[in-house]
């Protein structure tokens, strides 16, 4: 193979592997790669009053902007990433951070405090069961983007919905 074949071969396994990162969490059951903007991030900080006694998640980190805005908050801070490209960008990012590839579903989050998420519906729908049966009540969620359905937020700001386990949930 001479240097043109293999930087032709790089180049499209490259581009498969950017595709793929982009669909993979799709496939997984989860959303699509798109970043919080930062001044969601920050809202969404004082919504839920993120501060130093909190265990703070952030489901599906992408890169994790959620994450740093929370650590500057003196928050511990654990990110859950399935896609690994984004999951090691996150890891170098967000020093002191714990931050686990794998899937979300599987993550156990009992001793959050804090939880903020940016799904698609229908993935809210699936988490709705996971957050109602692990956390606490008091515990915060956040949902960017999309409310959860059958729970009542707390509070909303734009397309932030701010939820509290054991007051915000139907019956």
């Amino acid at each position: 193979m001479d240097l043109a074949e293999f930087l032709l071969s790089a180049s499209i396994c490259l581009g498969l592997y950017v595709i793929l990162s982009i669909f993979w969490p799709l496939l997984a059951g989860g959303a699509g790669y798109t970043p919080t903007p930062r001044g969601k991030t920050k809202r969404a900080m004082d919504m839920a009053q993120v501060g130093p006694r909190d265990f703070f998640y952030d489901i599906g980190c992408g890169t994790g902007t959620v994450l740093t805005e929370a650590k500057k908050r003196g928050a511990d801070v654990v990110g859950v990433e399935i896609e690994p490209l984004r999951w090691l960008i996150c890891r170098l990012r967000v020093s002191g951070a714990r931050v686990i590839l794998g899937d979300m579903f599987k993550v156990p989050l009992g001793n959050a405090s804090v939880v903020f998420l940016f799904q698609y519906p229908n993935v809210n729908k699936r988490l709705k069961e996971k957050l109602g049966r692990e956390l606490k009540p008091g515990t915060r969620v956040v949902s960017y983007a999309w409310k959860i359905d059958g729970w009542k937020p707390t509070m909303v700001v734009e397309d932030l919905y701010l939820y509290t386990i054991g007051e915000t949930e139907s019956v």
